[in-house]
Formats: C-alpha cells, structure tokens, sequence
C-alpha cells in the first residue's frame, strides 16, 4: 500500500505507511500484542484468536512480510527486534484514542516535544469529567501528603479553609511547592474568608523554605501531585485555557511523567514576587 498524501514520499514513509496498514487490522494487532507477552505456536494463535488455522496463518504471513514478526527453528512465532519496538510506541495511541473526547476540546500544542514523545507513559490515567471532583482530588492528595505537595496552575483550586489546612500541614514538614503566572493573586473575595494570621504563616514557613514558589509567564500544564500520585493532571482547551479537567492516577509512570514535567518548568522559571494584596 502506498500513501497518496505528498508529504509521504520517501521509502521510509512509505515503510511507516505499511506498518500501519498492516497494524490496523484488530486481529494482526492482537497477535503482535499476544506474541509481546511470549512466542506461541500457530494452533495456539489460531485458537486464542478463534481463527482457522489457514487464517492464522495468513495473518502472520502478512505481519512477517513487513519484519514485525518471524518464526523460529522449534516453530514458535516471535516479534521481530522492529515489531518489538514499534508495539511499545502504541501506548501513546491508546492514550489518545482512549480519551479522544477530551482530545477533541483539550490540546497538547503548549506541550515540549520531549514530554509529548513520552505521552505513553500517561495510558494508566483516570479521567476528572467534574470541577468537584478535581477540587475533591486536590484536597485528598494534600491531606494524604507525608514529603511533599508540588502544583502549577493557572489559579489556586482551593477554599479559603484550605488556606488554614496548609499551614497545618507544613508545620508537619511536608513541603509546599509550586508554580504560578507572574503577577498572579487570588480573588479578594477569597481573602476576605482568609482566617486571621494564614498569610503570616505562610510567611513565615516561606521564610522556613517549607513553602518555595517561582512563576512563569503562562501555565502550560496544570499539576497538582504530592510524592505518591498525581491529583490532577490538565492540558488547556483549543482556545488555551485552563478548565481543570483532566486526569488521576497513582501509576508510577504518570507520577514520574508529571514530576519530570514539573521540574521542566521549575528549571525554565523565574523567582517568586510577592503581588498578593492585602484583604480589605
């Protein structure tokens, strides 16, 4: 099969175009993903797939013509080194296809190249569809917090009582960091529901180095995370802003995923000034 579009026109892209063609068909997929776990024998692809063996066969063949896949001496069926690689590039897919109605509204444009060839590591997620349930998430994951609670983000998704609970939990030692837009500063709605003395507990734990901040001309990622799991995990609309809808996970390669993320951005930022005004 040969791609039509102009921008395909070497070898390569046309090898690229075979290997997703021939990948397309769900059961030559479900081999290679089968034959991923362990070698198997023809009779043994034919009955897992419920395929006649003359079928079986024929699939196979197809994925062998293509190098993803060969057969050894003692008759066993085995992913080829290209086949290998190519089926661990697929969790990046399924990524995308498994969440393709977020996808559709929510854009991963702002996002650094190194991150977005990581994408795969983000399959295990859990999706956040509601505002309280992201509010609920970050709660959690702060209470939950025994090292550290990192965050960036357009605003602060929290209540003026959790303002008062942050201060508890630093004198715990666990650690408050995060990234915020310059000039940034909560509604003074918010601050006006501030309990007395929360802001000169912040400073002082400021002082401390228990809370540290830096900002950044835009949020690109939103992350809220403590040293367990991620509570959210947010890209921005098409439009470029921020909804925090998105995604949860306790997987230990999303959280390493979004850890990296942060301290991407931390290493890209600028020292934190103090804009906050005083409640009225």
């Amino acid at each position: 099969m040969k791609c039509t579009t102009e921008l395909i026109l070497d070898k390569g892209n046309e090898r690229l175009c075979n290997l997703f063609f021939e990948i397309s068909n769900e059961d030559r997929l479900g081999i290679m993903l089968k034959l991923l776990d362990e070698p198997m024998r023809l009779t043994q692809i034919s009955k897992e797939f419920d395929l006649s063996v003359q079928e079986a066969s024929r699939q196979l063949s197809r994925l062998s013509e293509i190098d993803l896949v060969t057969k050894n001496a003692d008759g066993l069926y085995l992913l080829q080194p290209y086949g290998k690689n190519a089926i661990r590039l697929f969790p990046g897919f399924q990524f995308l296809t498994e969440h393709v109605e977020y996808f559709t509204t929510h854009t991963l444009d702002y996002l650094p190249e190194v991150f977005m060839n990581r994408i795969g590591e983000l399959k295990e997620c859990t999706p956040i569809n509601e505002l309280m349930l992201a509010m609920s998430r970050v709660t959690d994951i702060v209470e939950e917090a025994e090292e550290y609670f990192w965050y960036m983000s357009e605003e602060r998704l929290v209540t003026s009582k959790d303002y008062k609970r942050g201060i508890e939990i630093m004198d715990k030692g666990v650690q408050f960091k995060y990234l915020e837009p310059v000039g940034y500063h909560p509604p003074i709605e918010l601050l006006r529901q501030m309990p007395p003395g929360v802001r000169e507990g912040y400073g002082i734990h400021r002082a401390q180095g228990t809370m540290v901040s830096r900002m950044l001309e835009k949020i690109e990622v939103t992350i809220y995370m403590n040293e367990k799991e991620v509570g959210i995990l947010a890209f921005p609309s098409n439009a470029g802003e921020f909804d925090y809808l998105g995604f949860s996970s306790n997987n230990s390669k999303v959280w390493k995923w979004c850890k990296d993320v942060f301290n991407y951005y931390w290493d890209h930022s600028s020292p934190y000034v103090d804009t906050l005004p005083k409640a009225p």
